[in-house]
C-alpha cells in the first residue's frame, strides 16, 4: 500500500480549489483503490471528513515532517499555487513543502498546476531551483510550460489539463427557458471591486427587468466574494439568491439549475463547460485567457474599460440567441481536456509505483 501527502490551497473554502482535491482523490483512487491520503490543510477535520481522506495542519511542521517521513511521495497541486501577486508568503510556503520533502529523499510530482504571475526575480529563482529538484512537473497549458521554461526550469515538463475537467458528474443538456432564465452570477473581490458593484448591481437590475431573470450570486471563495456579492443584492434586489454553500455537492446542484453563467472564476466557467451551460467570461486573468483560448472561444470581456452592464448584458442575450453553438462547436476540444485531466492521475501514479 502506498501513501501520498497531498499540498495545496486546502480547506479555506475555496470552490475551486475543494472541486481541485475532490477530483485528484477520486482519479488517484479510481487508479489505485488502496493508496493512502494525506492531505495537508487548514481545516484538517473538515477536509478528512469531506473527502475521506487523513488530514493533517498545514501549519503544524512537526505533523507535516510526520506524515512526510511516512510517505513515498509529495503531490504538490493543483491550481494556481506558484504566483506572488497577492503576496510572496504563500509561494515560499508550497516551495518549502517541496524542499522539505526532497530533503527527506521523497518523490515529489507537480500535479497540473497554474503558473500565475511572478513578479519577483528572487522568486522566479526560487521557483527554478525547487522544480528542478522535482521528479515529474505537470501543467495545466502550453502558456504555463513555456513559464517555467522562461525561468530556466528543465526538467521535462507535460500539458495536461486542469483536474476538474475529469470530475465525473451527471451533464445536464438543458435548453434555455423561454419563460423565467436563472442566470448564475459569479465573482471575484479585487481592487475595482467598488466598481463591480455598480456594473453587477445595474446588470441583475437589467436582467430582472428585461429578462424576467431570476439571478444567483455564488461566492466561489466565501471569506473573500461574500461581502460584495451582499452588496450587490442590497442594490439590485433583496429577493436575489445568496448561495451559502457547505461543499461541493452544493455547488453542483446549484449549477444543475442554471440556465447561463456569468464568471470571473476559472473554476466557475470549468463547471458550465461541463454542465453545458451558456456562459459569459470575463477575463482578469491569464487562467481564463487561455482556458478560452483552448476551448476557441474568442468573444469574452478582459479590458476594464469594456467591461460595463450594457456590454455584459449584450453578451449575455447574444448568447442566449446561439443556444450555446460554441460549446457544441468545440466538444472534441473539451472532451479532450476531459481526457488529459486523468492522464495527470496516471502520471501520478506510475511514479508513486516505480
Amino acid at each position: 500500500m502506498s501513501k501520498i501527502v497531498i499540498s495545496g490551497y486546502y480547506g479555506y473554502n475555496n470552490a475551486g480549489d475543494e472541486l481541485i482535491l475532490k477530483s485528484m482523490v477520486d482519479d488517484l483512487r479510481a487508479l489505485s483503490p488502496n493508496i493512502e491520503i494525506t492531505v495537508l490543510s487548514v481545516k484538517p477535520c473538515e477536509t478528512s471528513q469531506k473527502y475521506s481522506v487523513k488530514s493533517v495542519n498545514r501549519f503544524n511542521l512537526f505533523s507535516i515532517i510526520s506524515e512526510l517521513l511516512k510517505c513515498k511521495m509529495l503531490v504538490s497541486g493543483a491550481g494556481g499555487l506558484f504566483q506572488d501577486t497577492t503576496a510572496s508568503l504563500s509561494l515560499w510556503y508550497y516551495l518549502t513543502i517541496i524542499t522539505l520533502a526532497k530533503i527527506l529523499n521523497k518523490k515529489v510530482f507537480i500535479y497540473a498546476v497554474g503558473i500565475g504571475e511572478v513578479k519577483r526575480l528572487l522568486n522566479i529563482f526560487f521557483i527554478k531551483n525547487c522544480f528542478n529538484m522535482v521528479d515529474l512537473i505537470s501543467v495545466r497549458t502550453e502558456y504555463d510550460k513555456r513559464i517555467l521554461e522562461s525561468f530556466m526550469v528543465v526538467k521535462p515538463i507535460t500539458v495536461t489539463a486542469d483536474p476538474v475537467f475529469g470530475l465525473e458528474m451527471k451533464i445536464f443538456k438543458k435548453k434555455i427557458s423561454e419563460n423565467k432564465k436563472k442566470i448564475g452570477i459569479i465573482l471575484r473581490k479585487t481592487k475595482y471591486w467598488k466598481k463591480d458593484i455598480e456594473i453587477f448591481s445595474k446588470l441583475s437590475k437589467t436582467l430582472i427587468e428585461k429578462l424576467n431573470a431570476e439571478i444567483v450570486l455564488i461566492p466561489f471563495q466565501k471569506s473573500a466574494d461574500l461581502e460584495l456579492l451582499e452588496v450587490i443584492k442590497k442594490r439590485a434586489d433583496p429577493k436575489i439568491s445568496l448561495i451559502v454553500w457547505e461543499n461541493i455537492e452544493d455547488i453542483l446542484k446549484v449549477y444543475s439549475e442554471l440556465d447561463f453563467i456569468v464568471s470571473m472564476r476559472l473554476h466557475g466557467l470549468i463547471l458550465a463547460i461541463k454542465y453545458n451551460i451558456p456562459f459569459v467570461p470575463i477575463s482578469r486573468y491569464s487562467k481564463l485567457t487561455n482556458l478560452m483560448h483552448t476551448i476557441g472561444e474568442k468573444d469574452f470581456l478582459h479590458q476594464y474599460d469594456e467591461l460595463t452592464a450594457e456590454n455584459i448584458y449584450t453578451q449575455i442575450t447574444n448568447k442566449m440567441s446561439v443556444n450555446n453553438e460554441i460549446l457544441s462547436k468545440n466538444f472534441d476540444k473539451i472532451k479532450y481536456l476531459e481526457i488529459e485531466s486523468k492522464k495527470t492521475a496516471k502520471l501520478c501514479i506510475s511514479l508513486l509505483d516505480n
